[in-house]
C-alpha cells in the first residue's frame, strides 16, 4: 500500500534530520581530537561552504539550483556551529 503524502513527507524529513544528526556527531567527535576544535570547525565549515557554491549539480532551472545551494549552506551552517564549552 502506498504511503499518503503526509507520511511520505514526514519520512523524508526524518531521514534528512537523522543524517544531519549523524554528521553533527561525527564532526564533533573529530573536532574534539583536534588541537583547536573551534578552528577545525571553522576551517571545515568554510571549505564546505565554498564547495556548496562550486559543486556540479544535475541540470535544473537556475532558481531551483540557487535554492538547493542555499539549503546546502544552511545545513552546513547548522552542522558546524562553534560552541562555547559549558
Amino acid at each position: 500500500m502506498a504511503e499518503d503524502e503526509e507520511t511520505a513527507t514526514a519520512r523524508y524529513i526524518a531521514g534528512n534530520v537523522s543524517t544531519q544528526l549523524m554528521l553533527k556527531t561525527l564532526f564533533e567527535m573529530i573536532a574534539t581530537m583536534a588541537d583547536d576544535p573551534d578552528k577545525y570547525r571553522s576551517d571545515v565549515r568554510k571549505k564546505l561552504l565554498e564547495l556548496a557554491d562550486a559543486m556540479p549539480l544535475a541540470s535544473m532551472p537556475a532558481a531551483r539550483e540557487k535554492k538547493v545551494r542555499d539549503f546546502v549552506k544552511q545545513t552546513v551552517g547548522n552542522l558546524l556551529i562553534n560552541q562555547l564549552p559549558n
